[in-house]
């Protein structure tokens, strides 16, 4: 069964996100990577967002999800995509079924490996973040 989540990160988990799809991205003219499919754009309020990149995460050799980025303005630079006060927005299509247990280790061992230079700031972000996933 595929699942489709969207979720909106805290400020914290956006640029480690936005980092592994800029390192993972494909060019994104259509929204269609290893068989799956996601929109040209999102709405977020009364803010278009465009599709800025897709990337595949995988684990050995399962595709876990594709992500992709959007913002309000296109970017291939991940330092201004990072610096820029815009909006930002990552759709997940998961390839494979997961528990929420699951995904909430996945996001902490990606702030782990990612975010040390604010390691005080890691876990009550991490835990907000976690709250706003589906179980």
């Amino acid at each position: 069964m595929k699942i489709w989540i969207v979720m909106t990160f805290c400020r914290a988990a956006i640029p480690m996100i936005m980092l592994a799809i800029s390192i993972l991205t494909t060019a994104a003219l259509a929204g269609e990577l290893a068989g799956a499919t996601l929109p040209d754009t999102l709405k977020s309020g009364d803010l278009t967002l465009r599709l800025n990149g897709l990337g595949l995460r995988k684990k050995s050799m399962f595709k876990v999800y594709v992500g992709g980025l959007y913002l309000e303005s296109a970017s291939k630079d991940a330092s201004a995509i990072l610096a820029a006060d815009q909006a930002k927005a990552i759709r997940m299509h998961f390839l494979r079924d997961l528990t929420k247990a699951q995904l909430v280790e996945a996001l902490r061992a990606g702030f782990e490996a990612n975010a040390k230079d604010k390691p005080g700031q890691k876990p009550a972000r991490l835990t907000r973040c976690s709250r706003s996933s589906p179980t």
